[in-house]
C-alpha cells in the first residue's frame, strides 16, 4: 500500500480525492514508533503534527512531582498535536507509544505551504473533521455529566459498534481506561464488578463480552447499576 492509500485511512483525509491525497504524501514522513518510545515532550519545538495508523498513542501532562495524567488516547486515523500548526512554538503536552505504532508526520511549513497552493484541500479537512469535533464535544459532555456507569457503559456500547461483534479486548490498561472516562482503577473496578454481578458482562483478563445490550444501554443513558 502506498503513501496516498494510507493517508486515506486518516479522518483527516477521508475527503480528498487521488490527485489531492497524492500532493499530500509527497510532504509526510511515515515513521516506526517502538513501544515506550517518546515521540515529543511538553516544550519541545512544535515543528509538525501527526496522524496515527496503527497502534496507539498516549498524550500526556505530568506534574512536577511526577503524577502523570491522559489527556487522550490516540487510536488509528485520529490525528494529534495538531496545536503546533494553529499556535503556539512548542508541543504543551507529552506523547507516548503505548505500543509499536505507525505515525504520518506532518512538518509545518510544509503543510502549511501545500494549503496556501491547494486551497480547497483545508476545506475537505475541515469538512472531515468537523465529525470528529461533533464526537470530541459528545466524549466532554459525558464526562461532566454523566455517572462513571454511564461513560463506561458508553466505551463498551462505542467499542462493540466498532468491531461489531460483543466481544471486546481492552486495547490498553485498566488504569488507562480509567483516565481517558475520567475516573480511577479503584472506581472502574467496581464498576465493571457490578456489571459483572448482574450478568450484564462477562470479563476474562482484558476480554470483555456483552451479555445484555439492552441493559447496558439503559445504565449508559443514567439507569443506575
Amino acid at each position: 500500500m502506498n503513501t496516498a492509500e494510507l493517508l486515506k485511512s486518516c479522518y483527516l483525509c477521508k475527503e480528498l480525492n487521488v490527485q489531492e491525497l497524492n500532493s499530500l504524501a509527497d510532504i509526510v514522513l511515515i515513521r516506526t514508533v517502538d513501544k515506550g518510545e517518546i515521540l515529543f515532550l511538553q516544550g519541545d519545538r512544535a515543528n509538525g503534527f501527526y496522524t496515527l495508523l496503527s497502534g496507539l498513542i498516549r498524550i500526556y501532562k505530568a506534574s512536577p512531582e511526577g503524577k502523570e495524567y491522559t489527556l487522550h488516547i490516540i487510536r488509528p486515523g485520529q490525528m494529534f498535536a495538531e496545536a503546533a500548526i494553529f499556535s503556539g512554538e512548542v508541543y504543551p503536552a507529552n506523547s507516548l507509544a503505548l505500543e509499536e505504532s505507525v505515525v504520518v508526520f506532518f512538518a509545518k511549513d510544509r503543510f502549511v505551504n501545500l494549503l496556501a497552493n491547494s486551497p480547497q484541500i483545508s476545506l475537505k479537512m475541515i469538512s472531515a473533521l468537523s465529525g470528529f469535533v461533533r464526537d470530541f464535544n459528545q466524549q466532554i459532555e459525558n464526562l461532566s455529566l454523566k455517572e462513571v456507569s454511564a461513560r463506561l457503559a458508553l466505551f463498551l456500547l462505542s467499542q462493540a459498534e466498532a468491531s461489531g461483534q460483543n466481544k471486546i479486548v481492552l486495547d490498553t490498561s485498566k488504569s488507562e481506561l480509567a483516565n481517558s472516562i475520567g475516573t480511577i482503577s479503584e472506581t472502574l473496578s467496581r464498576n465493571f464488578r457490578k456489571m459483572k454481578e448482574l450478568g450484564i458482562i462477562e470479563i476474562d483478563g482484558k476480554s470483555i463480552t456483552i451479555l445484555n445490550f439492552d441493559k447496558l444501554k439503559a445504565i449508559s443513558e443514567g439507569e443506575k447499576v
